[in-house]
């Protein structure tokens, strides 16, 4: 991925902070949630969730996963977002609590309520690795989109912006 392209997706990662997760229920019907994230720094996302919910079952019978992120416009011109699909896998071990440290540090409120920090005593973290990225900036001009795959480690354009 362009140097100037990646900064542009992390800058757009670090003013977001909410993402809808696409799963494949047990019939094959996608089903849809919004989650708050925390970026990696590797275009990774972690998220938290109980465990009992629909989206940690699905992903528990099948990682596939679909994401939008998006910031709010309420013209066409000032629409921007990223979608991405990758895989998502339950974060244990040593790994939990860097990830738990990351998010946290995202969302310092968790801990700074007790009933809400009790709540999320409970949760378990996912992680989201993305293998296909496209980024949609309108305020650069109309239909404006880059798209990148994930390969043996480094991202590869697939589609260019248009000159």
């Amino acid at each position: 991925m362009a140097d100037d392209a990646f900064a542009q997706v992390r800058a757009f990662l670090a003013e977001q902070n909410t993402l809808t997760l696409a799963t494949l229920g047990p019939d094959g019907d996608p089903q849809a949630t919004d989650l708050y994230y925390a970026e990696t720094g590797d275009l990774s996302l972690y998220f938290v969730s109980v465990p009992g919910s629909r989206h940690a079952a699905n992903i528990a019978r099948c990682p596939r996963v679909a994401v939008t992120i998006h910031a709010d416009s309420n013209l066409w011109r000032d629409i921007r977002g990223l979608q991405l699909e990758g895989v998502c896998a339950l974060v244990t071990g040593a790994g939990r609590a860097k990830a738990w440290a990351r998010y946290t540090s995202q969302f310092p409120f968790v801990l700074a309520d007790a009933a809400l920090s009790r709540a999320f005593a409970k949760v378990s973290v996912y992680c989201i690795t993305p293998h296909w990225l496209r980024w949609i900036d309108n305020t650069t001009g109309l239909g404006h989109n880059q798209e990148w795959t994930l390969v043996n480690g480094e991202w590869q354009t697939l589609v260019a912006p248009e000159s």
